[in-house]
Order: structure tokens, then C-alpha cells, then sequence
């Protein structure tokens, strides 16, 4: 014998009713979980447009300290060839070298003469050329705080604009590989043999020859202090080409940052 099955309208109105609940609590649930990630993501966006706001202010500090070791080696590299000329010496450029041997000084940071070169033989000048010989090289502090902050904070994955993204880790791969470590490291090198070779083979002590006579002539016509100077002439002058390429990149840099932060 078949049972009847009695169906209750109440039970399946409730059932209906707890079902639409449950449906409309998920629905919820899922458009605060998307509203939750929508602003935490604007918030993201937000703190990025920050990090690149902050950038630019870093990148005006390395600008500062390009400007002063340009004019510094701009300096030095001029000093080099007026001690070879007024020495006697070959002061001919090496071929197939951008020389900077022109470039004019800009601002007035770090300028150690002013106006033109002397045409003649100058004691103040021609002590102000030994004492540069030696300068260091490494003395360039970049600002990486902020770059540093945007890859540690995840928010450099958060630069939808991947050109400016490609731009901006050029730059920084530009200093480590010209203006940091094995490349500072060699001309450091060639300065130290410089100023060490002219201390123990003619007794100038290139930080202050204001005790010697004329310590230019002590190395007249000397052509191993030629081939000394000259090459430590190009070292210089690869410093400096490779500080202006640094300069030229920050300040195009600081250009695609602001049209990126112009967008709304």
C-alpha cells in the first residue's frame, strides 16, 4: 500500500524564506569583501602616488649631488691638462673618447674657480689643480630611500605604467653600475697611483704644493708622469660623462613622474 506524502505550505514558506536569508546575507558578505578590496586597493594606489610624489624629491637630491661632482671633476679633469701643457707634456685627447674638456660649470655648488681657465701659468690655480688630483670619486650620496621603501612595500608592482616602471629601474641600475662600486673602485685606483707615484718619485705631496717652488717644473718633461696624468684624465672624464647620462636620466625621470601624477 502507497503512502501519502502530506506537504506542509508553512514548512516550505519558511524554507523559501530562510533560503532567500542565506542568499542575501552571501550577497552581502560578497559586495563588503568587494568594497573591502576596492578601498583597500584606492588606498594602495593612493600610497603609491605618494612613494612617486617622494621620488621626485629624491631624485632633486641626486640631481644636488651630480652638479657637485661634475663640477668637481670638470675642475679636475681641466687642472690635469694645465699641469700637462704647462709641463711640457702631451696633452693630446685619446681618441674615440667623448671629452668634457669644454663643459661649462653650472650653478654654484661645488665650484672651485671662477671664470676662465688662466691662459697663463697661475700659482693659485696651479695649486688648486695638484690638490684635486687625488679627490675621491665615491663621495656621490644617492637617494635610494625611496625606492627602497616602494620595493620593500610591494607598491612598486602597484606602477601600472610600465614604461615609467622600465624608466625608473634604468635609473637605478645606471648608478649602481656607473656610479657605485667596481666603476668607482678602478678610477679610485687610478688617482691614488697618481698622487702616491708623484709623492715617492718627486716629493709632491698633491694635497697642498705650496711649500714647492714650482712644482710643475719638478715634472717637466717626465713622460711617466705623462702616461699617469693622461690616463687618470680619462678616468675623470668617464666620471663625468657618466654623471651627466645619471643627471640627464633623473631629470627626464622627474618629467614622466609628473605627467604619471597629473593623470587622474
Amino acid at each position: 500500500m502507497q503512502k501519502k506524502v502530506i506537504q506542509n505550505p508553512s514548512v516550505n514558506r519558511y524554507l523559501l524564506y530562510a533560503l532567500g536569508e542565506i542568499t542575501l546575507i552571501f550577497i552581502g558578505i560578497m559586495i563588503a569583501l568587494q568594497f573591502n578590496n576596492w578601498n583597500e586597493n584606492r588606498r594602495a594606489d593612493e600610497q603609491t602616488k605618494i612613494y612617486l610624489q617622494n621620488l621626485i624629491v629624491a631624485l632633486e637630491d641626486d640631481i644636488s649631488f651630480l652638479n657637485n661632482t661634475i663640477n668637481y671633476n670638470n675642475f679636475r679633469l681641466k687642472g690635469i691638462f694645465y699641469i700637462l701643457k704647462y709641463a711640457g707634456l702631451n696633452d693630446s685627447q685619446f681618441a674615440d673618447v667623448e671629452w668634457r674638456t669644454d663643459l661649462e660649470m653650472e650653478g654654484t655648488s661645488g665650484i672651485l674657480w671662477e671664470g676662465r681657465i688662466p691662459d697663463s701659468l697661475n700659482r693659485d690655480f696651479t695649486e688648486k689643480a695638484f690638490c684635486q688630483l687625488g679627490r675621491g670619486f665615491g663621495s656621490v650620496a644617492f637617494n635610494y630611500s625611496v625606492i627602497n621603501e616602494l620595493h620593500s612595500t610591494g607598491s612598486f608592482s602597484r606602477i601600472y605604467n610600465q614604461e615609467l616602471k622600465s624608466f625608473i629601474a634604468r635609473y637605478y641600475r645606471h648608478l649602481r653600475q656607473r656610479m657605485e662600486g667596481y666603476a668607482i673602485e678602478e678610477h679610485e685606483q687610478w688617482a691614488n697611483e697618481v698622487t702616491n707615484y708623484l709623492r715617492d718619485h718627486y716629493g709632491i705631496f698633491t694635497l697642498d704644493v705650496s711649500g714647492l717652488e714650482d712644482p710643475i717644473g719638478l715634472i717637466a718633461d717626465k713622460n711617466d708622469v705623462e702616461m699617469r696624468l693622461r690616463y687618470l684624465a680619462m678616468e675623470v672624464n668617464y666620471h663625468i660623462n657618466w654623471s651627466l647620462s645619471a643627471r640627464m636620466m633623473a631629470r627626464e625621470l622627474i618629467d614622466e613622474l609628473k605627467v604619471e601624477l597629473s593623470k587622474p
